[in-house]
């Protein structure tokens, strides 16, 4: 009878041990480490923005890397002196706790480890006072020790402890009640973040003071003989007053949170540079002041040769309602007006349709009804490339978006910035008036693509890797497209900028390049409403000069382009050579010909730059839309403008 009893017992305790192998070795549930704070880091490690988890706590990740030695010493000295030993329960802590409260009828010391708080930190419904529960924290120690290291608990642990109202966590406590982080720690410091998580809201130093003091001395006294103190160094440390206050939480630059947190949490280390950044501030909100509530501001500030941004306000302020601050204006689909046309002329250039020292027509034009005008609604005649850019006049932009080929051009903007088909449908020509909608980042990405190559995309977190693409032009029609925006300033010191305002005034644009930077500019109304007259040129330029000045960059590099300088007009004694078509006409074709006619004989005739040949009287088209028809003849020459459409 006994044998069959012990036998039972046997395989209970049999089954009992395998049935908690099993348990054991069962994955870890999702527990409350899953969702911290977000916070974001500038390049120096410093805050620019913060948000709550989304419990509502200040609870910011945190590795036992940067958390003083001192205090995670302290605190196994003080809760629990076998922590590095045991397998997550003290037996021996078990058995003298359940003998004293025999002896005594009462709880008079527990057996809690540092595992089983962390266990309750993570998991609060275990942390109920009763036998059932805490029989349960002893068998989720026992899985907890299973699947992680002691350090992982015990980074665990300075993640989630109380330290105070909604503040959770050794980093968030160290920021909060000492404004700096919890790497370089004094003793007293040590151990009143071992003394607070025991009792948070009775020992808080903003409201018991003299509580929060009595309890960090008896921690010191409980672990002198632990780190070998004399008295003099135990009074020494009892004495030292830390000048505890609690900082208020400040959600900083909000927009980085929306632009770069996630929801569940966590420290985003990026390569914005804090000081620009708050001196950015400063220039945004006092230029955006003088302007009417309708209207906001945003700039990106961005490294060319890597797309580091450095930089980011998304807008003049995200608590301003009546500017409809938290929008990201940054990210918000505008009209980038007149800024694509350098792509334009830059992919003419590369493609050999324009040169450095060409010269085009600015004269009234009409399109399939489309009859574009300039800024000023005025035309200029016969101009050179840099002047047309400069300016940013219409028609030869659209002249040249025509040669191109819009849906070529508009198909090749889109692979290069995977824009989304639903994005900005079949702009056509106005793609060269700011027809095409797209984002600033788009924008700053397609600057840095016509710049330099490789071609950096946006780098935003400093722990990523860097990526590069081939750009969208060439060395060589980026140097000439960089010579044609260049100006000298009233010192005589080189500039680039290309400004930009959309149909409406609704948008504002200026995107300055410098040596080493981009510098993007938005002023606009969030609401589309045209009041005040904005400008590229008066309104979103100036801000980039002064933040240019403001953060020291140095002036862009101008490259030395050849240039063959050609009259803009006949030489003298030169008749008009071309009898017809008449400049700017509109002709329609069956046969895709059309004829051309000269008072001179043995005239040389070109279309769109390449020579052709005339057969009776009349000379093959490439394309229907905007075409450049040339004579010469001797040291004689005529160009001018022309619009054909195929008809059946």
């Amino acid at each position: 009878m006994i044998r069959k009893t012990l036998l039972i017992l046997g395989l209970l305790a049999a089954l009992l041990l395998v049935a908690l192998a099993v348990y054991i070795r069962q994955p870890l549930e999702t527990s409350r480490l899953g969702s911290t704070a977000n916070v974001v880091l500038d390049q120096q490690g410093e805050r620019l923005a913060t948000r709550l988890s989304v419990d509502g706590f200040w609870r910011e990740p945190v590795s036992l890397e940067e958390v003083d030695p001192r205090l995670i010493e302290m605190l196994v000295a003080y809760e629990d002196k076998r922590f590095w030993r045991h397998p997550g329960v003290d037996l021996l802590a078990v058995i003298r706790a359940t003998g004293t409260m025999l002896r005594h009828g009462r709880v008079v010391s527990g057996a809690s480890t540092l595992t089983m708080q962390t266990v309750r930190l993570m998991y609060p419904e275990l942390g109920r006072k009763s036998l059932g529960a805490k029989l349960e924290q002893m068998l989720m120690a026992l899985r907890l020790e299973h699947h992680w290291s002691k350090r992982q608990i015990l980074e665990a642990y300075f993640n989630l402890a109380p330290y105070g109202g909604n503040i959770e966590g050794i980093r968030a406590a160290s920021f909060a009640w000492l404004n700096r982080s919890p790497l370089h720690l004094t003793y007293r410091e040590a151990a009143f973040f071992v003394a607070l998580p025991q009792s948070p809201e009775s020992r808080r130093p903003d409201r018991h003071r003299e509580a929060a003091e009595r309890a960090t001395s008896r921690v010191l006294q409980d672990v002198a003989d632990s780190f070998g103190w004399s008295q003099q160094q135990l009074e020494e440390y009892q004495a030292e007053l830390i000048p505890l206050r609690k900082q208020g939480f400040s959600t900083g630059d909000a927009h980085l949170i929306d632009r770069l947190g996630s929801a569940s949490g966590g420290i985003v280390r990026t390569h914005i540079d804090g000081e620009w950044q708050a001196r950015a501030r400063e220039i945004l909100r006092g230029a955006i002041a003088p302007h009417g509530s309708a209207y906001n501001a945003a700039v990106m500030v961005v490294e060319r040769r890597t797309g580091r941004v450095k930089t980011y306000l998304a807008s003049s302020g995200y608590a301003n309602a009546e500017r409809k601050g938290a929008n990201n204006f940054l990210l918000a689909l505008r009209s980038p007006g007149s800024t694509l046309k350098p792509m334009i002329y830059g992919m003419a250039l590369q493609r050999g349709l324009l040169e450095p020292q060409s010269s085009m027509l600015d004269t009234e034009i009409q399109v399939e009804g489309y009859a574009p005008t300039n800024f000023d609604d005025g035309f200029h005649g016969r101009v050179r490339l840099k002047e047309a850019l400069i300016q940013s006049l219409n028609i030869p932009a659209i002249n040249t978006l025509e040669r191109l080929g819009p849906q070529n051009v508009e198909r090749r903007l889109r692979q290069y910035l995977s824009i989304p088909r639903t994005q900005a449908q079949g702009a056509g020509l106005s793609l060269a008036v700011g027809g095409f909608y797209m984002t600033a980042e788009q924008l700053a990405t397609l600057y840095l693509g016509m710049l330099d190559q490789p071609a950096p995309r946006l780098s935003f977190l400093s722990d990523a890797n860097e990526q590069y693409s081939e750009g969208i032009l060439s060395n060589q029609a980026s140097d000439q497209l960089v010579a044609l925006l260049s100006q000298r300033d009233n010192r005589g010191q080189p500039y680039v900028v290309k400004t930009g305002t959309s149909d409406g005034r609704n948008d504002a644009w200026s995107i300055h390049v410098t040596q080493r930077h981009l510098v993007l500019v938005w002023v606009g109304s969030p609401d589309h409403l045209s009041g005040e007259q904005i400008s590229g040129a008066q309104t979103a330029s100036p801000i980039g000069r002064e933040l240019i000045l403001a953060l020291g960059l140095e002036p862009p590099l101008i490259p030395e382009i050849a240039v063959q300088e050609r009259p803009l007009v006949a030489k003298a004694n030169c008749n008009r050579l071309i009898e017809y078509p008449e400049p700017d006409e509109l002709i329609l074709t069956q046969n895709g010909r059309i004829a051309v006619a000269s008072r001179n004989t043995g005239v040389s005739w070109y279309l769109n730059g390449k020579a052709v040949e005339v057969e009776n009287g009349t000379l093959p088209l490439e394309h229907a839309g905007a075409n450049v028809i040339s004579a010469r003849y001797g040291s004689c020459d005529q160009a001018q403008s022309i619009f054909v459409q195929f008809v059946n």
